[in-house]
């Protein structure tokens, strides 16, 4: 259970979208069924859209980011409920974020605040309230880990093949993208994905090796009409996965928003931290 908890909450997975040529429906109200009126409507085809949105993901330097994910992971007797918050304001070159994460695991709660600039990589010890300075390198590592994600903050080419797959309505300010799908095509897309985005130093050949069946995978993505930032996504996923006779089974909610887009200047570490974090090697010692 440890392995596959750690391989599925290793990094927040980055879900995006292409889709075919037609144009916006104007987008239905889920309660009413009414659909709403849009002044204006446009012209652009969802490819359309899905290029402009990948340029201006090019674009996209800094971003606040609200998540929330639900994740239950059950294998054979056991399960594992994970609920989990994060609050991040990130900068990408160069790299720099701050995070508060707040997380249930097994009923258990845990608090991670974190900064990472090049002043350092400092960690909030949930246990004693103190901050640790965590060694150089890992700043650089985590910089290299992730140097594949932020050289293009949202990818819009993975989901070509699905095009067809997709709905497209608007709103006078939004395009909204939707996918409701199940079966062996969105099982291989899962393998390609979590593949791509699995950290650095993981075992790639186990993943390989994983039997990956999709069950269910709603996905609803909002993108600006003016600026074509994606603004939110919410998705909704179940799946197994099968190595060596073991079965996972893994249920997700996962949503999330990205507000002040290239807003954002600098992410400084609060003189407090810098003048009293402890240096990790001190804080093993003491132990």
């Amino acid at each position: 259970m440890k392995k596959w908890t750690t391989i599925l909450t290793a990094g927040t997975l980055t879900f995006v979208l292409s889709a075919c040529g037609q144009t916006a429906e104007p987008k239905e109200d889920p309660m009413t069924g009414e659909k709403e009126e849009v002044v204006v409507k446009s012209e652009l085809t969802a490819g359309e859209v899905m290029e402009k949105a990948n340029a201006a993901a090019e674009t996209q330097q800094s971003m606040h980011s609200d998540m929330e994910m639900r994740k239950t992971v059950e294998m054979g007797d056991e399960k594992q409920d994970i609920n989990s918050t994060i609050d991040m304001d990130m900068i990408l070159e160069p790299l720099a974020m701050r995070q508060t994460m707040n997380m249930q695991v097994g009923g258990e709660e845990m608090a991670i605040e974190q900064y990472m600039t090049e002043e350092g990589f400092f960690m909030k010890d949930p246990q004693s309230g103190g901050w640790i300075k965590l060694p150089n390198e890992l700043y650089e590592e985590v910089t290299g880990q992730m140097a594949g994600v932020t050289e293009s903050p949202v990818d819009f080419t993975m989901f070509k093949e699905y095009a067809e797959d997709f709905t497209f309505e608007e709103t006078n300010d939004e395009y909204v993208l939707t996918l409701i799908g199940s079966g062996e095509k969105f099982s291989e897309l899962m393998q390609e994905m979590l593949e791509k985005h699995m950290p650095a130093g993981a075992d790639e050949a186990k993943l390989e090796e994983t039997d990956i069946k999709v069950e269910k995978v709603d996905l609803q993505f909002t993108i600006d009409k003016k600026t074509f930032f994606t603004k939110d996504f919410d998705m909704d996923m179940v799946m197994t996965m099968d190595e060596q006779g073991q079965q996972v089974k893994v249920t997700q909610n996962m949503k999330g928003t990205m507000t002040k887009i290239n807003e954002i200047d600098e992410i400084k570490v609060p003189k407090e931290i810098l003048d009293n974090a402890q240096e990790m090697d001190q804080v093993m010692n003491q132990q």
